[in-house]
């Protein structure tokens, strides 16, 4: 009785083993084999799976072995409702881990593991929840051939394949998909290793189309194209002369690029500035800089004004009170805002430029007052005399505004503003237009991006500066006598505050149609927009 038994023993072990070598290992792509995800029992990190037993059970349920395991190895272990049926199990020093396997094995039930809680399940409902059966034994290896063809390869492996294997390929991408045992898929890996060789030139459906750039340059492209070729297939080939690109690759991926050089080659979007530039004299009505809140009453009586919330942008200016704005208001209601400004304060137009300029390039704007002063060059000759000569010097004083346009797909037009404002705070070494005296000019700057929609006027404000004069009245004749002529004039120094306002409207064209602006015309929109 007792070498019966243990004649059985060694024959579940052997069984074990067998069954252990056919699902233990699964083969790589390289050739290398590894464990399949659903063996995972022996290396489960629990100490109670290492647990060695030897057991003698007859017509024992499943159900209530699986719970004698999960008592004796501390073990979470939860069955579906269908995992029922009697085992026999006759086993001699085996771990917890190697009897599971063989009694879920010969029982045909699957399991999974989920953190430390083991799943017990019957194959049919593994195969409903994953689509594939527990104890398959195909595996999937996916060859990449760059020499051999691709149909007779796959001609050749169809004739060794097992009869539940299968094979699966793309000519146009040199794939070859096997999916079979481990032994099989072993034999057919010697097979394409000894097909795919250098000196085997494999004929690629590749397509050749030549891209002729209208309006991006091909040096600009080049790099983003290069990304989009297939890998040791597709090739570029450039002209700088006539801008010209030929590509070659898969009829597919040649469809890809395509749409890619599509939206670089596009033409380039312009938008046409119009700049008006107004200095207002800031009188006591006005005395900190224009109140726009009361512009904005005032020019409701043309109608059509809404002024946009302001954006204040610190800008440290000749003095602290001094703040940039900028609103956006409709093009349409820009007279209506200079004729309120004109009712209230005296208004003078610097200057109204137009300008057009391509979409991401800057354009630069300015109001420029050329200030001389004079410069004294001493010269020492050998003899020990003493020459001063006299020369004059200049400096720029005045508004300078940067802007760098942007279009997007909706048609609004984003707007990078540099602004900047110079003036003469004082002289250094002497008074004004003194030989010697070289003028401090204080400057202010910001930046800020701000996006309106087309033919929408943007009104930057803030711009404030002092300008001082000296007034001399004198009585005629007597005020020109050498000498007492000072007892007949009299000499005032006024300090006269302004604000400079900005005035931008752009307009986005297309360039295709002529754009003329003249004073004091109507701005068509017509050939204009894009």
């Amino acid at each position: 009785m007792i070498k019966t038994r243990a004649m059985r023993a060694v024959i579940l072990v052997l069984m074990f083993s067998l069954l252990a070598t056919c699902f233990a290992y699964e083969l790589r792509a390289d050739g290398t084999f590894k464990v399949p995800k659903q063996n995972l029992l022996a290396s489960f990190n629990s100490p109670g799976m290492k647990k060695k037993m030897s057991l003698d059970i007859r017509a024992m349920d499943i159900v209530n072995l699986l719970k004698f395991f999960a008592t004796e190895g501390d073990l979470n272990i939860i069955t579906s409702k269908n995992v029922s049926g009697p085992v026999n199990l006759l086993i001699n020093n085996v771990t917890i881990a190697d009897a599971l396997e063989i009694v879920l094995a010969l029982g045909d039930f699957a399991y999974e593991i989920r953190g430390n809680i083991i799943t017990v399940m019957t194959s049919a409902e593994y195969k409903a929840a994953y689509g594939v059966e527990f104890y398959d034994q195909r595996h999937t290896v996916i060859y990449q051939l760059k020499y051999a063809s691709v149909k007779n390869v796959a001609a050749m492996l169809g004739n060794i394949k097992s009869d539940i294997g299968k094979i699966v390929s793309d000519e146009a991408t040199g794939t070859i998909v096997i999916i079979d045992t481990p032994f099989k898929i072993k034999e057919m890996d010697e097979v394409i290793s000894k097909q795919e060789l250098p000196t085997v030139n494999r004929v690629l459906p590749t397509q050749t189309k030549v891209f002729e750039l209208k309006y991006a340059k091909v040096d600009a492209v080049k790099d983003e194209i290069s990304k989009l070729l297939t890998t040791d297939i597709g090739s570029l080939r450039m002209d700088t002369r006539t801008n010209t690109l030929v590509i070659t690759d898969l009829p597919f991926q040649i469809v890809k690029i395509e749409t890619v050089i599509k939206a670089f080659d596009r033409r380039t979007r312009e938008v046409f500035i119009e700049a008006k530039m107004v200095e207002v004299t800031l009188g006591d009505k006005f005395q900190w800089g224009v109140d726009w809140d009361y512009i904005q009453k005032l020019a409701k009586r043309w109608g059509g004004y809404t002024l946009a919330p302001a954006i204040h942008l610190p800008l440290a200016l000749t003095n602290a009170f001094g703040q940039l704005t900028i609103n956006s208001v409709s093009s349409d209601s820009l007279n209506a805002i200079l004729q309120a400004l004109d009712t209230v304060t005296e208004t003078r137009i610097l200057s109204n430029p137009h300008l057009t300029v391509e979409e991401g390039k800057e354009a630069k704007i300015q109001v420029i007052e050329k200030q001389p002063y004079q410069e004294q060059t001493t010269t020492t000759a050998s003899g020990g005399t003493t020459t001063t000569a006299n020369s004059y010097q200049w400096v720029n004083v005045g508004i300078t505004l940067n802007v760098t346009p942007r279009i997007n797909s909706e048609g609004y037009i984003s707007m990078l503003i540099k602004p900047e404002v110079s003036s003469i705070s004082t002289w250094y070494g002497g008074a004004a237009q003194t030989a010697g005296a070289v003028p401090v000019v204080k400057s202010a700057n910001a930046e800020t991006s701000v996006t309106i929609k087309d033919n929408t006027t943007i009104i930057i404000a803030g711009l404030i500066k002092d300008n001082k004069s000296k007034t001399v009245n004198k009585i005629p004749l007597l005020g020109d006598i050498p000498g007492i002529g000072k007892a007949f004039q009299n000499t005032t120094d006024e300090i006269i505050r302004t604000e400079t306002i900005v005035f931008l409207t752009p307009r986005i064209v297309t360039g295709d149609k002529e754009f003329l602006l003249k004073k004091d015309m109507s701005k068509p929109i017509g050939g204009v927009r894009k």
